[in-house]
């Protein structure tokens, strides 16, 4: 695992969080660094980090100092794992969230021609059988997560990894 520079600048952003999410938090990113994606600090208004693999040319994960840029909402994550089969209620939500929080707009396929075939997303069906896809190149929001989601986040990193290491 890489550490040294790229541990230190996790523990610097870890430094910045409160106590009871520094740990959940640590683990997160160091499964990404495990990975062999590097954290990186991101050039925005509100701290965070951003883990990349130059091997696969995609960012992974995101830890954030506060969700969606609100303080009272606490640190936030985004991380990407449609390559997942299955997940459980907090992502499933997450994904909705998304596709809610614009009203449903930013659906579908992009265009963009990262993916090879079938476009690469999230498929959220909803109870009254509408199916909406979500392009899978946007980091999906986890507010709010909580010690016991840590094991799915890593196990979600781990299977997307995969999945991007065979499609490069």
């Amino acid at each position: 695992m890489k550490d040294g520079r790229h541990g230190a600048v996790l523990e610097e952003f870890l430094a910045e969080l409160p106590p009871e999410w520094r740990e959940p938090f640590r683990e997160v990113g160091r499964c990404a660094m495990a990975l062999g994606y590097t954290p990186k600090r991101t050039k925005t208004r509100h701290p965070a980090l951003d883990f990349s693999k130059s091997r696969v040319k995609r960012t992974i994960l995101k830890l954030e100092r506060y969700d969606n840029g609100v303080p009272a909402n606490g640190p936030g994550i985004r991380l990407k794992f449609y390559a997942s089969p299955a997940y459980s209620t907090v992502f499933r939500n997450g994904v909705q969230r998304v596709i809610e929080e614009f009203g449903g707009k930013y659906t579908g396929c992009y265009g963009c021609g990262r993916c090879a075939g079938e476009p690469q997303g999230y498929r959220f069906r909803y109870p009254d059988g509408r199916e909406i896809f979500r392009c899978g190149s946007e980091l999906i929001r986890l507010p709010q997560v909580r010690a016991d989601d840590v094991d799915e986040i890593k196990e979600l990193l781990r299977v997307q990894d995969a999945y991007f290491l065979a499609q490069a």
